[in-house]
């Protein structure tokens, strides 16, 4: 498995570090910001492979981070985590295009299975 670059977007800080260190831990490139519109100025630079971004932030949420991202660049994966999710809000994040989706509190296995998965990448 190559390294990919991985944009984190979420607006706790504790929930940047813990993503990004985990990400590091598996071999990847990970970038943190703390909300949408920095995501998109980071996707603008270009060089990202997948964005995993929160659901519930202020400013602009996690759905309409990823309408924004997937009319940019259709193929960017991206992948939806939340502390509110439902079997309705997975349903509803998979229906408007996300490629994954990671419950909070998340772990280890699951944020490796729906990375890995996102971006085609044997587990």
């Amino acid at each position: 498995m190559s390294s990919k670059r991985i944009l984190v977007v979420d607006d706790q800080e504790s929930m940047r570090e813990m993503l990004s260190d985990l990400l590091d831990v598996m071999g990847h490139l990970p970038q943190a910001v703390e909300g949408g519109p920095q995501a998109l100025q980071v996707l603008e630079e270009g060089g990202i492979d997948l964005v995993i971004t929160d659901l519930n932030m202020p400013v602009m949420d996690g759905v309409e981070l990823m309408r924004e991202i997937k009319s940019r660049v259709p193929w960017m994966p991206v992948v939806v985590i939340t502390g509110y999710g439902t079997f309705h809000t997975e349903r509803q994040v998979l229906s408007h295009g996300a490629d994954g989706y990671i419950p909070k509190p998340c772990t280890i296995q699951r944020v490796r299975e729906t990375v890995n998965a996102a971006l085609g990448e044997a587990a």
